[in-house]
């Protein structure tokens, strides 16, 4: 699957009842796992005794986890629910009439594109597993390699917070629309500029 070594091959089914009996969790994200989840299969195991990838000092084994779908919806709580109990870096592959999509944690869940699953396919990066795994979660959230002196998960959080001030922003560029009181409006012109200097600073600071 995904063009992975035939060594990192598992193939074991995982009973659903297994997650959603042993997880907290609220009552929408337990029935997803019935409603939207045909089944989970454990599919590769990426780690340095299938792969002769050197252990990293974060990541020491990536999991990909075939998730076979009733409709078409990505059941995310659920994913991501999975993710966070596991102590190894997951990656999804939501499968349904022949088309997959790949989803990672960064964070929260980051779903990519449908396409014909036998066109997906996955690098891997010979020089140890942090890097496989950022090379992995890079191409899933970003369809690249990565950045050079940033790890997958920091660039995420990165957009993150660009997404968090552009959307403060459009709240205070909104109010000094409607602001009468001179003092008022230029205060609010004041935070409009500190926030589209932050904006900029972390936008340029993530292109370097």
């Amino acid at each position: 699957m995904l063009g992975l070594p035939s060594t990192t091959e598992v193939d074991r089914v995982l009973p659903k009842r297994a997650f959603y009996e042993h997880l907290q969790l609220d009552p929408a994200t337990r029935r997803s796992f019935v409603d939207d989840i045909e089944s989970i299969t454990l599919r590769n195991s990426i780690k340095p005794s299938t792969t002769g990838i050197p252990a990293g000092d974060v990541v020491q084994e990536v999991l990909v986890l075939e998730v076979a779908l009733k409709g078409a919806t990505v059941p995310k709580a659920a994913l991501a629910a999975i993710a966070r109990s596991n102590p190894h870096r997951l990656l999804f592959a939501c499968t349904r009439d022949g088309r997959a999509c790949l989803a990672v944690l960064l964070g929260s869940l980051v779903v990519g594109q449908w396409q014909d699953a036998g066109e997906l396919a996955l690098r891997l990066d010979p020089t140890g597993m942090d890097q496989t795994w950022d090379l992995m979660a890079s191409q899933v959230a970003y369809g690249d390699e990565g950045r050079a002196g940033e790890t997958v998960e920091e660039r995420h959080a990165t957009d993150e917070k660009i997404e968090r001030l552009k959307e403060r922003l459009a709240k205070v560029e909104a109010r000094h629309r409607k602001e009468k009181q001179f003092a008022r409006r230029n205060r609010l012109f004041d935070e409009e500029n500190k926030l589209r200097e932050e904006i900029r600073r972390l936008m340029e600071g993530g292109a370097k």
